[in-house]
């Protein structure tokens, strides 16, 4: 079955956490003007990728990761050139060749899986089919989706959190006026005759079978010659395929009642906010159940609201996963499905074993527990052992008829639990942050033995939070431009000269209104002396937000530190930690004239 759509309806974002939080397998495939990218999928997991008809391709990769060599790139090719048609995927030959670690070429292709997402996000024309059919993604190989995910699959919502953060970056730098080049630029073909492709093998991705893990004893040709069908890609129905198939033994209306629940809760979420939203709430769910049906929903929910959401079933993943997690230095909280009644199920001594080990390795992580509530002696256990919280989960025996109400009922409850859990952990670590980087700044300037110094650090301090920034030299009747940073496009962090700037302190203006009160201004100014000697001379910014920063020292202000956001929107400043800054920076001035004046007096 193929599903179509339209990026102008929907986001690839939204289709790529859609396919991953229904485990769905296939090619997802994505045409614009520029050409075709294709992402394969196996049960929600990413096992290989082509990126724009393959302009950025595995071995220049490798070779500008500093994986291989370039002489290791060209061993490899003149390999396969002399195997003819019995040659073997570029990664397989240098692997067997020894020229290249399994664990190297497994980032070498999540490599290329980042940059094809990245490229496709900034897409908003175009379409796409996730054919569900082609699981292979080569004419001459074809695996089962089983053993592609076994030997090397990569977390959809991992790739995508690494994607969305590189887009976004890539886009601040380009905004600010710096040379951002393109992949394809940037991983041009290094060798041109790199990994030939004859008519009949065009199109290939780099799979399990390219790392030389895949099992080629077992294989299943799954490639249709041209899709059977093609449906309008409709969310609902892939929640309604994923509900049909989990609640089987649930009346029709009940699973169209939890399918709407389900589509009620979405949130159309672009691609910007959503790593807007990570940046709010900066961490990530854990989740380790067998439970189905749980995950899809707990899973559903955390993606509308832009909370990345990790599946595993198996001690290995959830150690991988819990890992990965940690090094993006992102909150993350566990949560533990409860113990079950079959041998399939999770064991209440298999999940106390797990928490304990987890515990003990990744004590950052906090724990939370699932459990039934007629399960008094587990829960009281858990709160014995230190679990932060335990939720009630619902149960179907005896409550079937009230299954679907009560799923509701803790969905919604769960979802504003782990919201506000994670905005409090999010607030505590920035506070940790506000207050270190704030002891570090002030170490700084402390060190400083020059007056110019302390004003440039001012300065720097500044432009970290505004675009455009000016130190002034104030003097009895004008302000004289000394350094500013930001005002040229090629050199956007690099101190200029500001000699050319003058602004006069005889007549009324909002400089001179924070010079006599002796205190700092930050928000909107329509002043004419600003528009008419500052505008003029630097640009107008897009937004007339503004902040003025007086360093008092010995009582007088010696400089005043402008700032703007230049071309972009205002955003959020911390005011307070550049107050607390100017006003160190003045004792520091004070205190370094002091030490040069009793220098002079101790020689006479």
């Amino acid at each position: 079955m193929a599903f179509t759509g339209d990026l102008e309806h929907l986001h690839i974002v939204d289709v790529i956490q859609l396919i991953h939080t229904t485990r769905k397998s296939g090619t997802f495939s994505v045409k614009g003007s520029r050409g075709e990218s294709r992402i394969i999928f196996s049960n929600g997991y990413i096992v290989g990728a082509t990126h724009l008809n393959n302009r950025v391709r595995i071995g220049t990769v490798l070779v500008k990761t500093g994986a291989i060599a370039l002489e290791d790139l060209e061993q490899a090719l003149e390999v396969q050139k002399r195997s003819g048609k019995d040659r073997k995927p570029l990664i397989t030959t240098l692997i067997e060749l020894g020229k290249l670690a399994h664990e190297d070429a497994f980032k070498g292709l999540k490599k290329l899986i980042e940059i094809t997402i990245v490229e496709l996000i900034g897409w908003t024309k175009g379409t796409f089919t996730l054919d569900t059919e082609a699981i292979a993604v080569s004419d001459q190989c074809s695996y089962l989706p089983g053993k592609m995910e076994q030997h090397m699959s990569l977390d959809a919502q991992m790739v995508l959190m690494d994607a969305l953060r590189i887009f976004d970056e890539r886009e601040r730098d380009r905004q600010s006026g710096k040379d951002v080049p393109s992949y394809e630029e940037f991983f041009a073909d290094m060798i041109r005759t790199e990994e030939p492709v004859s008519e009949e093998d065009k199109g290939p991705a780099i799979t399990a079978d390219d790392l030389g893990l895949a099992d080629l004893d077992q294989l299943e040709n799954k490639i249709p010659q041209s899709f059977s069908a093609e449906e309008n890609f409709n969310p609902a129905e892939i929640h309604r395929q994923k509900i049909r198939e989990l609640m089987a033994d649930f009346p029709y209306e009940d699973q169209e009642a939890f399918v709407s629940y389900l589509e009620k809760s979405k949130v159309c979420i672009h691609a910007h906010d959503m790593s807007a939203r990570q940046d709010v709430y900066a961490g990530n769910l854990i989740m380790f159940s067998k439970d189905r049906l749980i995950k899809h929903a707990v899973m559903t929910i955390c993606k509308n609201e832009g909370i990345p959401v990790f599946a595993a079933d198996g001690e290995d993943e959830l150690d991988r996963i819990i890992t990965q997690c940690l090094s993006i230095k992102n909150s993350s909280i566990l949560l533990l499905d409860s113990p079950g009644k079959s041998e399939s199920d999770l064991s209440e001594e298999k999940i106390i074993s797990l928490r304990d080990q987890v515990r003990v390795k990744y004590h950052q992580v906090s724990i939370l527990q699932l459990a039934f509530p007629a399960d008094y002696r587990f829960t009281l256990r858990s709160y014995h052992d230190g679990i932060r919280a335990i939720l009630p989960k619902p149960f179907k025996d005896g409550r079937k008829e009230i299954f679907i109400r009560d799923m509701i009922e803790f969905l919604e409850t769960f979802k504003s639990y782990i919201k506000g859990f994670l905005y409090e952990k999010n607030a505590v670590s920035t506070t940790e942050n506000y207050l270190g980087k704030l002891g570090s700044r002030i170490k700084t300037l402390r060190s400083l033995n020059e007056p110019s110094d302390v004003s440039l650090a001012l300065l720097q301090y500044v432009s970290e939070m505004f675009e455009r920034s000016v130190t002034f030299f104030v003097r009895p009747t004008e302000l004289l431009g000394e350094r500013a940073i930001g005002m040229n496009a090629g050199s956007n962090t690099a101190p200029t000269s500001a000699a050319g700037l003058r602004i006069p302190l005889t007549e009324s203006s909002v400089f001179r209104d924070v010079i006599e009160q002796r205190q700092l201004f930050y928000g909107e100014s329509k002043d004419e002396i600003l528009r008419k000697y500052l505008f003029e001379k630097i640009g107008t910014p897009l937004k007339p937000t503004i902040i003025l920063l007086p360093m008092i020292s010995n009582r007088k202000i010696i400089t005043l530190t402008y700032g703007d956001f230049g071309g972009k929107d205002v955003s959020p400043v911390q005011i307070d930690v550049l107050e607390i800054l100017a006003n160190q920076a003045g004792l520091v001035v004070e205190n370094t004239l002091y030490r040069k004046q009793m220098q002079k007096t101790s020689q006479r």
